[in-house]
């Protein structure tokens, strides 16, 4: 299905972005491993498996968008506070007072264009005959 031109660029945004987060998580599952220690297990898993669940997501967006969609939302959802309270908790160091990593503000950034975004977006690709682009 062909959808109008601003939903494919937000939905490319969205594909570019999540495949950015998948090339992290890969980079730091090669520099400190699986579980990416010093953090407490349940979030290594759940960083280890953003490996798997943002390029999910990325494809979904296109192809299944009624999925994709919401998975991209609870993604960032749950990202953005797992980093928010590892960063809080200082596991890779102290936090820096009124600082918030380049990292962190780029994703928080990423989740609040997601999190505006995508119920005007989901509207659209929920519709059984979207506008041609």
């Amino acid at each position: 299905m062909s959808y109008a031109w601003p939903v494919r660029v937000v939905l490319a945004i969205y594909s570019a972005c999540f495949l950015i987060g998948t090339y992290t998580h890969a980079a730091g599952i090669l520099r400190r491993g699986l579980l990416a220690s010093p953090v407490p297990v349940g979030i290594g898993l759940f960083w280890d498996a953003l490996t798997l669940l943002d390029p999910l997501a990325a494809v979904l967006v296109w192809w299944r968008p009624r999925l994709g969609l919401p998975l991209a939302v609870a993604i960032m959802a749950v990202d953005i506070s797992v980093n928010s309270y590892v960063y809080v908790a200082g596991y890779f160091g102290p936090p820096v007072a009124g600082l918030v990593p380049l990292s962190l503000l780029e994703q928080a950034l990423f989740g609040l264009f997601v999190f505006v975004t995508a119920p005007g977006v989901y509207r659209q690709v929920a519709r059984p005959n979207a506008l041609p682009g």
